[in-house]
């Protein structure tokens, strides 16, 4: 077998030096070149194809702050006689890693196409005037070159194939769809041959054929996509409960696309009969448009997919009865388990690379910062060409560490320094309190406060508990705070106790209460302010939201 040759029709590629002067200081996306190349290709089996491609030359900025450029595909087509003697024209989308294919009948195609890519190389020449020449004509004669490839293109090529000769069927009635959704009435000069070429030979029967010739291509090819999946009787009862093309919306509904009948061809195959024969009982519409959302989750190639080999079991688990339909279907489809495609490794290897990048350049930065902060000397400030040796690089991220360390033991200290200082001043003032304490204790126990009262200062947890279970209130609870705080009693001659009191160094009485919290005056009468004057005359202050203390006025506060 013979390799494949190929030879240019057409090669033209200019670049503008200023601006790529412009790229080179720091200019994101800047274009300084454009190439048009048609080349003529002999295959292996005798057919020609014609390839042009329209490139542009782009300007980057590394993270590293370095410029750079390259040559990236902006249009890729192709046209090419097929082995059933028709032309076909492959627009190719690499970023998106899609292709578009339409059959081509008419002269004008051709001489748009080739017009449409030559028309936006001479208008970036417009806007850069100052483009050099690399290849191909000058600007003045880039027309006639264009003209002149046509020509061979179509010399390449061949005639083209006409319509009513190869679909005889289908003569002047193509109602605005691409060709190859009527492959199938290719050469077919009876509905017979169509109905085979959609189901296969084995499955033509007589009255397929009828159905075939009643409705419409875009629902014929819905019902082929069930080919040997089901049996024909299925099939012929689908379409014979299916409206024609007349009178309904079918015929303005759009053609599935390829990838979205292999997403579907996908699915059903991997669906039970049973299933498949409930989906052929749903209306047409409504059933390929649930499976068409179903494939957008299978057929694309760069995206993360579902793994369709699990739908048998998936379905099987949920049980094939409550897999009433098409929309049951597309949500199992939907919560398969997601797996990854992707077929870039080269630009998942820039990605990766440029990422890096990023990454070193901005441990560079905060290296420059950190070193600022050291003695002059101490460290060498690091550009990228010096960044990228592994060595210095290990050095200065361990010096970095090292600061990181030292920064954070010196924290750690003022820390526990700045602990240790609060620690010493709560001991200071508890022992301040302490002593306070002491003083009013000795100053209060055994006093007499009012005829018949006298005062009794707790010692122990013990006395204040007694004290709140013959008064019952809580002054229990205060034991964490005896010798800090003073807790006395008001007793009568014979050990009675009356009232509690809390007496702080801060703010003198705070609490006054009887039995059950009552009010001072409540619990002794007239009494209370006695108790409350002798307190004054012994220096004791009161506070002024102290507890127990209404139906008294508030003594003035002495220090």
């Amino acid at each position: 077998m013979s390799e494949r040759t190929e030879h240019a029709l057409l090669y033209i590629k200019y670049v503008d030096d200023a601006a790529a002067e412009q790229g080179v200081t720091a200019v994101e996306g800047v274009t300084s070149g454009i190439s048009l190349r048609i080349l003529a290709r002999a295959l292996p089996d005798g057919r020609t194809s014609v390839a042009v491609s329209l490139y542009r030359r782009v300007h980057r900025m590394r993270a590293s702050g370095k410029a750079f450029h390259y040559w990236t595909s902006e249009k890729l087509t192709s046209m090419a006689r097929t082995k059933k003697d028709l032309v076909v024209l492959r627009e190719i989308d690499r970023r998106a890693g899609k292709s578009a294919t339409r059959h081509v009948f008419s002269e004008t195609v051709v001489e748009g196409w080739i017009h449409e890519l030559s028309g936006t190389l001479q208008q970036w020449m417009r806007s850069n005037p100052q483009a050099r020449r690399l290849e191909g004509p000058e600007p003045e004669g880039i027309d006639d070159a264009v003209d002149q490839t046509i020509a061979a293109i179509r010399e390449h090529i061949g005639e083209l194939p006409n319509w009513n000769d190869r679909f005889p069927l289908l003569k002047d009635s193509r109602q605005g769809r691409q060709a190859s959704a009527y492959l199938p009435y290719l050469d077919a000069h009876d509905h017979a041959q169509v109905a085979k070429n959609l189901f296969g030979v084995r499955a033509y029967r007589r009255p397929l054929a009828r159905e075939v010739e009643r409705l419409d291509i875009s629902t014929l090819g819905w019902f082929a996509l069930f080919r040997g999946l089901v049996p024909v009787d299925w099939l012929i009862d689908a379409m014979r409960a299916t409206q024609t093309a007349g009178g309904h919306d079918l015929m303005r509904q759009p053609s599935l696309i390829s990838l979205q009948q292999r997403g579907i061809r996908s699915i059903l195959r991997r669906t039970p009969q049973p299933v498949l024969r409930r989906i052929l009982k749903e209306p047409v519409h409504q059933a390929r448009r649930a499976l068409a959302d179903a494939a957008k989750y299978t057929a694309h190639r760069l995206a993360v997919t579902r793994d369709l080999d699990l739908l048998p079991e998936s379905i099987a688990a949920r049980g094939q009865r409550r897999v009433r339909g098409s929309r049951d279907l597309e949500h199992l489809v939907r919560d398969l388990p997601e797996i990854e495609r992707w077929h870039n490794p080269r630009g998942r290897t820039a990605v990766r690379v440029v990422l890096e990048e990023i990454q070193a350049l901005r441990e560079m930065e905060h290296y420059n910062r950190e070193i600022r902060l050291l003695p002059e000397g101490t460290a060498q400030v690091a550009e990228w060409d010096l960044w990228k040796d592994e060595a210095f690089r290990a050095k200065a991220l361990g010096l970095i560490e090292d600061r990181r360390r030292e920064l954070m033991a010196a924290r750690d200290r003022e820390r526990y320094e700045r602990e240790e200082a609060r620690r010493l001043e709560r001991v200071a003032k508890q022992v301040q309190r302490h002593q306070w304490a002491l003083q009013t204790a000795a100053l209060l126990d055994g006093r007499e406060v009012a005829p018949g009262l006298s005062l009794v200062v707790a010692r122990d947890a013990e006395t204040l508990s007694r004290w709140g279970a013959i008064l019952n209130n809580c002054i229990g609870g205060y034991a964490g705070e005896l010798e800090l705080d003073v807790f006395a009693a008001v007793c009568e001659a014979g050990g009675h106790v009356r009232l509690n009191l809390q007496i702080t160094q801060s703010y003198g009485v705070e609490q006054i209460l009887g039995k059950y919290n009552r009010d001072a005056v409540r619990e002794l009468g007239e009494a209370a302010q006695q108790v409350v004057d002798g307190l004054v005359a012994m220096g004791i202050s009161f506070h002024s939201g102290a507890l127990g203390m209404d139906g008294l006025p508030l003594p003035q506060r002495t220090h």
